[in-house]
């Protein structure tokens, strides 16, 4: 076994969005051509969207959507 912990609930939920919020917004900024302090702060709020509807994505994908939620 590993010594690993995974982490669960909402530290797993930030981690994720935060990975892939980290990915989106260094994608953005390798395909733009000048950087600008508003470009950079809509670029990262986009990414942030993009980042939870990639979550929510693999969420449906995986069969979990509704893990969580009270019947």
């Amino acid at each position: 076994m590993s010594g690993a912990v995974k982490p669960s609930g909402a530290a797993a939920t930030a981690v994720e969005v935060a990975v892939w919020w980290a990915a989106l917004t260094g994608l953005w900024l390798v395909l733009v051509s000048s950087l600008d302090t508003l470009e950079y702060l809509v670029g990262a709020a986009a990414a942030l969207l993009g980042a939870f509807a990639a979550r929510a994505a693999r969420r449906a994908a995986a069969g979990d959507a509704d893990r969580g939620w009270p019947r």
